[in-house]
């Protein structure tokens, strides 16, 4: 792990499952001498951005430095475990089209790439992103993209409605302060801040101090860390067992393990967007207001059921 201050962010290194372009030209083409018609064209395309944060410490100790291999400068805070924090956004829609085309119906798939980064957002580099072997290694941080969206025109039936649906949501949370009891007692809830915050630093997901009792080796006082996984459908994407580096991945050098990786990681995610399973499975909200006083995000504060979006529609080949 190196550091020199904080340099500037490096071009990420961008994968593709697939051969991409954004919109393919075949079927699209409009022509003349024929009467138009109504189609209904259907449009389908997904970001998730995500960064490595520590979640587990090895021993625990009150320090102001944090990364994802240490959590002070003396190396007594190693940490012994990591996870993804997550953002998606989902995007969904019908459009009714009065035109010709040269095909009266039309399909392309939904092409999807990593582009993954080896430094951290702050400015430490874990490790090698790039590679022949290691296509699919997320790093420290980095997003998933779709590079070509799903589209399906087809002359307009009775059924088809038009609408626009986009959904942004987190699948962590951030508490900015706790409600106090009458008398003293433990705290009966939360005030929520911004969980969309990818940027959070790494102290605010681990337990706030004090944290350990350096006279019995006990733990004493641990509280919530301010930001943690609240959407129970996730995938964290967890590496447990010691600090981080790109090497601890199963897709560094093994890219069938990393492509079976990313495609979990995807399908779960994006699946977890139609969840009808109980409302602590769907993905927060970035400002979950109306969950404050509760000691997680409620089912308001929760990303409504999207009935649209389906992961069938990506192509993997």
């Amino acid at each position: 792990m190196t550091a020199a201050g904080t340099p500037p962010t490096p071009a990420p290194n961008t994968q593709g499952l697939s051969g991409t372009t954004w919109v393919s030209a075949g079927g699209h083409t409009a022509t003349s001498g024929l009467d138009p018609i109504d189609y209904a064209e259907y449009t389908q395309w997904m970001t998730i951005e995500y960064t490595r944060n520590p979640k587990y410490l090895w021993n625990k100790v009150s320090t102001e430095f944090r990364s994802l291999t240490h959590a002070s400068a003396t190396a007594s805070g190693s940490i012994d475990g990591t996870n993804l924090h997550v953002k998606i956004t989902a995007y969904n829609s019908c459009r009714i089209l009065h035109n010709n085309f040269t095909l009266s119906s039309y399909t392309q798939p939904q092409k999807i790439a990593i582009q993954a980064q080896k430094v951290g957002k702050a400015g430490y580099t874990y490790g090698e992103v790039s590679g022949t072997n290691n296509k699919y290694v997320f790093g420290p941080q980095g997003s998933i993209i779709t590079t070509q969206p799903f589209i399906r025109r087809d002359p307009k039936k009775a059924t088809d409605v038009p609408y626009t649906f986009m959904q942004v949501g987190t699948g962590h949370a951030t508490i900015l302060s706790s409600y106090p009891t009458p008398g003293g007692g433990p705290a009966t809830g939360f005030v929520w801040g911004d969980g969309g915050n990818l940027g959070t630093p790494y102290k605010d997901y681990l337990p706030r101090s004090p944290w350990y009792n350096t006279t019995t080796g006990d733990v004493t006082n641990e509280l919530y860390p301010l930001i943690s996984p609240y959407a129970l459908g996730g995938d964290y994407f967890d590496l447990m067992g010691g600090g981080y580096n790109t090497s601890s991945e199963p897709g560094f050098g093994d890219n069938a393990a990393g492509a079976n990786r990313l495609l979990q990681f995807i399908n779960t995610n994006c699946d977890n967007l139609n969840n009808t399973n109980v409302y602590q499975y769907r993905f927060v909200v970035s400002y979950p207001v109306v969950s404050d006083g509760f000691i997680w995000p409620q089912d308001a504060d929760r990303l409504a059921v999207n009935p649209y979006y389906n992961s069938a529609h990506h192509d993997y080949t």
